[in-house]
């Protein structure tokens, strides 16, 4: 656990949860001496948001710019001339908007589809599917554009709007936060009618036959019950990033980072299988803890319905460590053989890098990855997210503009 999170728990603020018939134990990490990783610079783009290689081009890197521009990094080197613009129809005067995430088909190399998830002028969200040239990645054509799904604003922020995309095998999960600070006070995150505070699931080719954009999966959890059938997962804050990968049992993975609101930042590590339909308890809890609203938001006091059911986290840290956190993938990368399938993670406010060993029900190795981005403005590196390339090489990037390739020293 991080330094802010043990000294609660050595005050017993948070010594044990008991919940419904199970135990949870909160464990103090032991102290562990952090591995030897470094950074190298790539390139430097503008507020980069996402960062993937296309299937079949491993030499190849795309990021996405918060204003809207699809950029390419070739030979270690920025391509000069965006792939695609988009800023005409992005709102990114807010921190929380602009396009924010990248996910390639499977079949890219074949059909040359990819899909961006982008807040447009109202501040709503939109996930849109791009065609590339066959064979050519880098000659997207802008009039394949086709709108996927559209997600409206809730308020006038139009914030929290996660942003994640990924695939896992033929289908495409999509992040998509409650859309309302401070404390969801629609209590969207726990409303299976909305689509807000989820983790969704569909099949983005369009269905015919009934005329929609994209098709739900027949064994989504909520098929054939009341909620929204895209619904893979909910009860999130801002779930900002998450990632796919296979233990060492063979078990499939999911891990999520689910920003918090004033007190507490988590990390959750689980099968596919138990994330399935699972409630991760936000607006009712905070990391471990019920949500602390106070007077402001909540006159008559907080009023968790009930932990019967939930899904915790397996890592929580406190504010005094930072403020937003910022979640990587497992670590594949064969080169860097002191951390290889450690989960990398860090925090947008605070100076951390961090790895953890995926365990359940609480990461019990958790340590500094031995590095920090250079800061940017003030004193802080703003870490903006993690990404791979076509070899599994690992990158972080910055919201100063930096993208970097993790090293081995």
């Amino acid at each position: 656990m991080t330094a802010g999170f043990c000294r609660r728990l050595r005050a017993g603020l948070l010594a044990m949860v008991l919940l419904a018939g199970a135990s949870m134990a909160l464990i103090i990490s032991p102290s562990h001496a952090a591995p030897k990783l470094g950074y190298a610079k790539v390139a430097e783009a503008s507020q980069p948001t996402a960062l993937a290689s296309p299937p079949g081009y491993p030499r190849l890197i795309f990021v996405t710019e918060r204003e809207g521009k699809l950029r390419a990094i070739r030979r270690g080197k920025l391509v000069a001339k965006p792939l695609l613009n988009l800023t005409g129809g992005i709102d990114s005067l807010r921190i929380e908007r602009g396009l924010l995430g990248l996910a390639f088909a499977p079949d890219f190399r074949k059909s040359g589809l990819f899909y961006l998830n982008h807040t447009d002028r109202r501040g709503d969200s939109v996930v849109v599917e791009y065609r590339s040239r066959a064979g050519k990645p880098l000659q997207v054509i802008p009039s394949s554009r086709r709108l996927v799904i559209h997600i409206p604003r809730v308020n006038e922020n139009g914030n929290h709007n996660g942003g994640h995309l990924a695939f896992f095998r033929n289908l495409l999960y999509i992040s998509i936060g409650d859309g309302f600070d401070p404390g969801d006070l629609p209590d969207n995150a726990q409303n299976l009618e909305s689509l807000r505070g989820k983790i969704l699931r569909i099949d983005p080719r369009p269905d015919s036959g009934s005329g929609t954009a994209y098709r739900v999966p027949a064994d989504n959890p909520f098929v054939g019950l009341p909620g929204r059938d895209e619904i893979f997962a909910f009860g999130f804050r801002n779930p900002y990033s998450f990632s796919f990968f296979r233990d060492e049992a063979g078990t499939d993975m999911i891990t999520i980072s689910d920003v918090g609101q004033g007190r507490f930042e988590e990390l959750n590590v689980l099968p596919m299988n138990e994330a399935r339909g699972a409630n991760f308890g936000w607006n009712d809890y905070e990391g471990f803890e019920p949500y602390n609203c106070g007077e402001l938001y909540c006159p008559n006091g907080a009023n968790p319905t009930t932990t019967n059911g939930l899904t915790w986290p397996q890592l929580v840290y406190t504010h005094d460590d930072g403020c937003a956190i910022i979640g990587g993938p497992v670590i594949a990368d064969p080169s860097l053989t002191t951390v290889k399938d450690r989960i990398i993670y860090g925090d947008f406010c605070g100076n951390r890098i961090r790895t953890a060993a995926p365990h359940n029900p609480t990461i019990l190795d958790d340590r500094p990855a031995g590095f920090f981005l250079p800061p940017g403005k003030g004193k802080h590196s703003a870490l903006n997210g993690f990404g791979t390339d076509g070899f599994k090489r690992l990158y972080a990037f910055s919201h100063f503009g930096g993208i970097y390739r993790i090293v081995q020293r």
